[in-house]
């Protein structure tokens, strides 16, 4: 897939949309007709806009490749049917020791992998510092951690230099098998050997994930469904008619401008949670016109942002003001109010009037974003807002592993402005550090700050016990983030699927990367009359 750019707005408007649907769609069912039925038994398809794009849990950053994967792998420990964690290769709960410096976990002694090797120790091990020896984006998951050591076979022990509140976040990271992986890393990705309870089938880079049941599962429950295939589709309106078709039973997320006509167009129903995924712009403050504050300024002043959520976001997502979603900054009881108050109302004679301060010559402010729609249409809207201002505005629109790449790159050749995605859990350590923290800038970082004072809280804050003084530190570094306009927060973003009727008992998960979970708990989604 190439790459786009636009010079105008992109996508249907929800009144295009329910057009399409009632004039369009047969031409529509009349491309991918052929491909209707060709999988037989208990198939569950999804038609997501998040594409996978590799199958290794130490190099993926995408949500798409991270749901594949979670099907194939599991952790020492997984997440409840909250955000507690509950033992899957852990045997049972981790033992705390020397005032938290100290985790020992042992491991289920039947846990094996889908070749049929047990997992032992050392596998764990080498999932725990791979990362960090090799520089991968998962690093900063692994980096609290002083050793792991195998203690013997089925004992691991974890020690920390200083204690991590978000162990528990850590310790759910999945179990890679040492000797597999390194055999040949290129083919693992797209290949690979986990111990959960799916393995692969076939694999498509940034098109489709097909998984099969993994009838020797160690673990129960056991999923009913025997086949998966999340299969990326590229348009709300292709996404919604293969559920009409039947082509799909399911897609996710489920599309703003689509979800209250869902019942309208098929007979599916929508299932929402509030999760911890958020948007954002990001400047790059390495190369480029970004790197002055005043220009990151003006173009905070090009944009209603108010106007871009209702327009392209809600119903199934709302504004947000800082760098956290709504639940975790009010659990964390942060100064919302205070950060709204930061946020700049569309002015474009201010916008005018500070980049004429800055003497910048006039010409096109490249902005990246993925191929989502959403992500586009939010950088059509801001590239509409630098164009009322007199600044020419480039939005360039990559397929997810070409963006992935180019917006942590810092060249300004290829961004200035950057929509950015961040899914975590409900620690602020998850959307914090890797985000913004200059350890991780050129590898999930695309806006390389450094600023001394903001780099020490965030650091700081990770081996913080007392959350009173931690809260306090993500506070002021929050604020001077903002203060600074490092980024521009834009909105939370809700968990959801459109699933067919004959989909039954599917949950959604607050946690964006373990959804579609198929079978936890006393919880095994089914099929029609399959179980």
């Amino acid at each position: 897939m190439d790459d786009r750019t636009s010079e105008g707005p992109t996508g249907p408007t929800r009144r295009d949309l329910l057009a399409a649907l009632g004039g369009a769609s047969t031409a529509a069912v009349a491309g991918c007709s052929t491909t209707f039925g060709s999988e037989s038994g208990s198939t569950l398809r999804v038609g997501t806009l998040r594409p996978p794009i590799t199958l290794d849990p130490l190099t993926a950053t995408s949500i798409g490749s991270e749901q594949a994967i979670g099907r194939v792998f599991d952790g020492l420990y997984e997440y409840g049917e909250g955000t507690e964690i509950v033992p899957a290769i852990a045997a049972g709960d981790p033992q705390i020791e020397s005032d938290g410096q100290t985790v020992v976990v042992e491991l289920e002694e039947n846990a094996r992998f889908q070749n049929g090797r047990a997992v032992v120790a050392d596998d764990v091990v080498y999932s725990f510092t791979a990362p960090f020896e090799e520089d991968a984006p998962t690093a900063w998951r692994v980096s609290p951690f002083e050793s792991v050591t195998a203690v013997d076979e089925r004992t691991v022990r974890f020690s920390l230099a200083d204690p991590y509140p978000a162990l528990e976040d850590a310790l759910t990271l999945p179990i890679v098998p040492r000797q597999e992986r390194e055999a040949d890393r290129e083919a693992f990705a797209t290949d690979p050997i986990g111990a959960g309870s799916f393995e692969v089938a076939s694999f498509s880079e940034e098109k489709k994930a097909t998984l099969r049941r993994w009838d020797d599962y160690w673990d129960e429950p056991t999923p009913e469904i025997d086949r998966l295939t999340m299969a990326y589709v590229e348009f709300p309106i292709t996404q919604l008619t293969s559920l009409r078709t039947n082509r799909n039973e399911a897609i996710e997320p489920v599309s703003p401008l689509t979800v209250d006509h869902v019942d309208e167009v098929t007979n599916a129903s929508v299932k929402r949670k509030q999760g911890y995924t958020w948007f954002y712009f990001g400047f790059n403050l390495n190369e480029g016109p970004t790197t002055d504050r005043r220009v990151r300024e003006a173009i905070s002043y090009c944009i209603d942002l108010e106007q871009a959520v209702a327009e392209f976001i809600e119903p199934v997502g709302q504004r947000q003001y800082g760098p956290l979603p709504p639940q975790v900054a009010r659990d964390w009881n942060m100064p919302t109010e205070e950060w709204a108050a930061l946020a700049n109302p569309k002015d474009t004679d201010r916008a005018n009037q500070l980049f004429s301060e800055t003497g910048l010559v006039p010409g096109q402010i490249r902005i990246l974003t993925s191929m989502d729609p959403k992500h586009k249409e939010l950088g059509e809207a801001l590239a509409g807002g630098l164009r009322d201002a007199g600044r020419g505005a480039l939005v360039v629109s990559k397929p997810e592993s070409a963006f992935l790449e180019t917006y942590v790159s810092g060249s300004e050749h290829d961004y200035s402005v950057f929509v950015g995605e961040v899914s975590g859990t409900p620690d602020p350590d998850t959307h914090l550090y890797p985000t913004f923290h200059e350890n991780m800038a050129g590898v999930t970082n695309g806006t390389f700050y450094r600023e001394d004072a903001v780099m020490e809280r965030l650091a700081a804050a990770r081996h913080t016990r007392e959350r009173e003084q931690r809260r306090r530190r993500y506070e002021g570094a929050i604020t001077r983030l903002l203060e600074d306009r490092v980024c521009l927060p834009i909105c939370s973003f809700e968990n959801s699927f459109a699933v067919a009727p004959d989909v039954e008992q599917f949950r959604v998960h607050p946690i964006a990367q373990v959804n579609p979970r198929l079978a936890a708990g006393e919880t095994v989604v089914t099929m029609g009359g399959d179980a």
